[in-house]
């Protein structure tokens, strides 16, 4: 916690007043996020003023900005602490992975708009017919959310060669939910195939990482997973992992609306693939 608190510090050039501040927001970031300005004033000995003062200084634009996105804010910071060091030892990696991991899904989590992530659901639920559009590892993760959601009666077909995914575009109807996956959104095959998708008139969700990629200034739905460029050899690791826990997320979503439903496909499942194997 110490070597985090040095590098805000550092990063953005705080006084002995603001670094107070900013050791009671690391030891009580819970906390901190349900209070007032008042209460937090109270609490670290100065007044609103000064923790308004703050709360600019680490750039954010106002007290409802700062307690909304401060634990995005710190969990990048936490994961500065994970890089992997050259022969480091098993142990070690083993204890940053599982806190890397963590920081990971806290960063996702911290990132999901309420409202967004409703349209999402409410758009999955309705439609039977799935059809992911993505590229290499984030295909290999369209392939993860296909077992998913075919265990709940979804039809999900992951589209990885270019040519069809163009002609999906062209050809899909609104019994449809179409999922673009871009890490960057800065494929121009993906950015015109979401064009005609959305020119067509056809619901579309999209997921990428950045808010200010071209993909996420068209009108969908979209849903934004972690990346983190200075983790070179790491990458696709986090992106992969941040996909994961959103579409665990829309499975889980999905079960708890129809709990009964998804223990009789589960039950059906098990019975069916025992006879195959029993004969």
């Amino acid at each position: 916690m110490e070597r985090i608190l040095e590098h805000i510090v550092q990063d953005y050039q705080l006084n002995e007043n603001d670094r107070y501040m900013l050791q009671y927001v690391l030891d009580h970031s819970e906390e901190v996020v349900h209070m007032s300005t008042r209460q937090l004033a109270e609490k670290t000995y100065t007044n609103a003023t000064a923790v308004l003062r703050f709360v600019k200084k680490l750039g954010f634009a106002n007290d409802g900005d700062f307690k909304i996105h401060l634990h995005d804010f710190l969990s990048r910071y936490h994961l500065q602490k994970m890089e992997i060091l050259s022969h480091e030892g098993l142990l070690s990696i083993m204890d940053k992975l599982a806190a890397l991991e963590a920081g990971i899904i806290d960063q996702t989590r911290s990132m999901i708009s309420f409202e967004t992530f409703k349209q999402v659901m409410a758009c999955i639920s309705q439609k039977q017919y799935i059809d992911i559009i993505a590229k290499d590892t984030n295909a290999c993760i369209g392939d993860y959310a296909s077992h998913l959601l075919c265990s709940l009666g979804k039809i999900v077909t992951v589209y990885q060669n270019e040519d069809r995914q163009l002609w999906l575009s062209l050809n899909s109807d609104d019994q449809h939910i179409v999922i673009v996956i871009s890490k960057y959104g800065r494929d121009p095959h993906l950015k015109n195939v979401a064009n005609i998708l959305m020119q067509r008139g056809l619901p579309l969700i999209i997921i990428t990482s950045h808010k200010a990629s071209p993909l996420t200034k068209k009108q969908a739905l979209t849903l934004y997973g972690v990346i983190h460029d200075e983790f070179a050899g790491l990458k696709d690791m986090i992106f992969y992992v941040s996909l994961k826990y959103l579409f665990d997320l829309v499975y889980s979503l999905l079960i708890s609306e129809n709990l009964s439903h998804a223990e009789e496909w589960d039950r059906l499942y098990e019975r069916l693939y025992n006879q195959q194997f029993k004969g």
